[in-house]
């Protein structure tokens, strides 16, 4: 097991970071293809699909707040050179993934109906939804794993093997997507369910690539399963981080879900609504999943900085990262500006669902800027440990604001699907100046574990 490069140098930070965001594009590709599939099927499916994933990542959050736990106690543990603890909390993570993974999955099969009848799913769409989630649900597990052990490798600045499985990740359900949804290739047509057996498969193939790429590395052996005494030491500081990061994320998701309900119960056209909804959060991926790759990069290099007693040198980092991501990434958005309606014929054949795309893209290319730095900045808070202040301000603005905005411009001023996407636009500013204000003016480096003191975990490092 290699001694981690800590290096914050513009060259070691382009090397964490490139590998990141070419995998973020490769997840955005996935998804894309997914909907484009769907969308070649029908409106409905594309629909259902929109609310069944939605409900997926909101089932995902366990694993998320896990994840940003381990994110940084790895990186921190290893900007001390800790490398046994890092090794320890791997292992932990890992194992952990497994057993929460089972645990959802099963609660979210044996309650799939009630959970889609209160997200308000419409009829027309409800039985396609309801297949549609019991095989999501079989494919949970192996999600739980995939998504932990990537996180894993990027912790330990080991980016290009989950690269590698990501490529052959996206090429499996490529041809999956299209040889059992559409029947290309001489494949049997399965149709929309074809589409979600495909990402099953795509998403074990992934979860078992990576595991044995971390046994390789040296990151998951034997010696790094945690034993009962351990636990008791290391365990307190990844759920004092995961505790609030997992908060944070049910409320975030939650917030997203009762989006969809608002647009599912517009008074006119919901169905062409959502399927719009569904299919421009795709095309925002574009621009969000890098924004993802900048926060992973920025969580890593401010734990290994603190973990090495640099805050200074962290604040440096975090804020050329959040520079640098929000000014790359709103020059993508303008450039696809233009483009919004050929995107939008490009992923629906129906015009009512092309022209909530376009209205969809309209509002949120606008906010760019602000989605992305905000996003940047949360990854700061996890690689600091101080993800009380993602709770509070993503929270807040989410139900607080996007909300009650959407549903007032949405249901009663406006009456479409226009006045949720301006009041998404609306809490992203928001939240984004809030987020600034914490970065440089509160002490969030002192959520940190100490490198002497009391903490157990770092008292107890084997």
């Amino acid at each position: 097991m290699p001694t981690p490069d800590l290096s914050t140098s513009p060259r070691a930070v382009w090397r964490l970071t490139w590998p990141q965001m070419l995998m973020m594009y490769l997840v955005f590709f996935m998804g894309f293809i997914t909907v484009w599939v769907a969308g070649q099927i029908s409106a409905e499916v594309q629909a259902a699909l929109g609310m069944v994933t939605q409900c997926a990542i909101f089932l995902m959050v366990v694993i998320m707040a896990v994840s940003s736990g381990a994110t940084a106690a790895v990186s921190q543990s290893l900007g001390a050179l800790k490398m046994r603890r890092a090794q320890r909390y791997v292992g932990t993570t890992v194992l952990g993934s497994l057993g929460l993974g089972l645990l959802v999955a099963v609660g979210g099969w044996f309650f799939g109906d009630g959970i889609l009848r209160l997200l308000m799913v419409p009829e027309s769409i409800l039985p396609i939804a309801r297949e549609l989630w019991q095989v999501t649900m079989l494919a949970l597990p192996a999600q739980y794993i995939y998504s932990a052990t990537g996180v894993m490798f990027r912790a330990t600045r080991q980016v290009l093997p989950p690269l590698w499985v990501a490529a052959l990740v996206c090429v499996v359900n490529l041809l999956a997507c299209l040889g059992f949804g559409l029947g290309w290739f001489g494949l049997p047509a399965f149709g929309y369910m074809g589409l979600v057996w495909a990402n099953l498969g795509a998403q074990c193939l992934g979860a078992v690539c990576n595991c044995l790429l971390l046994a390789h590395s040296g990151y998951l052996q034997r010696r790094s399963l945690p034993s009962p005494r351990w636990l008791k030491a290391g365990l307190p500081y990844l759920l004092r981080v995961a505790l609030p990061a997992g908060a944070a994320q049910i409320v975030w998701q939650s917030g997203y879900l009762t989006l969809f309900v608002l647009v599912a119960s517009l008074p006119l056209d919901s169905v062409n609504a959502l399927a719009g909804l569904t299919a421009g959060l795709r095309v925002e991926a574009l621009l969000f999943l890098p924004g993802m790759a900048f926060n992973m990069t920025v969580a890593v290099l401010v734990g290994n900085s603190l973990g090495a007693g640099k805050p200074q040198e962290a604040k440096r980092v975090a804020l050329n990262m959040v520079g640098l991501a929000a000014l790359a990434m709103s020059l993508v958005a303008a450039l696809l500006w233009p483009f919004r309606q050929e995107i939008a014929e490009l992923l629906s054949q129906e015009p009512g669902t092309q022209a909530q795309i376009v209205s969809y893209l309209t509002y949120n290319l606008l906010s760019t800027p602000f989605s992305i730095a905000s996003t940047v900045m949360g990854g700061i808070m996890v690689g600091a440990g101080a993800t009380q202040y993602n709770l509070m301000v993503y929270g807040g603005t989410f139900w607080l604001v996007r909300l009650p905005l959407g549903w007032l411009l949405g249901h009663i001023l406006w009456g479409t699907a226009s006045g949720v996407f301006a009041a998404m636009l609306f809490s992203q500013c928001l939240q984004t100046c809030i987020m600034l204000y914490v970065v440089l003016c509160r002490d969030w480096a002192r959520f940190a574990m100490k490198r002497r003191g009391r903490h157990h975990a770092e008292r107890k490092p084997a």
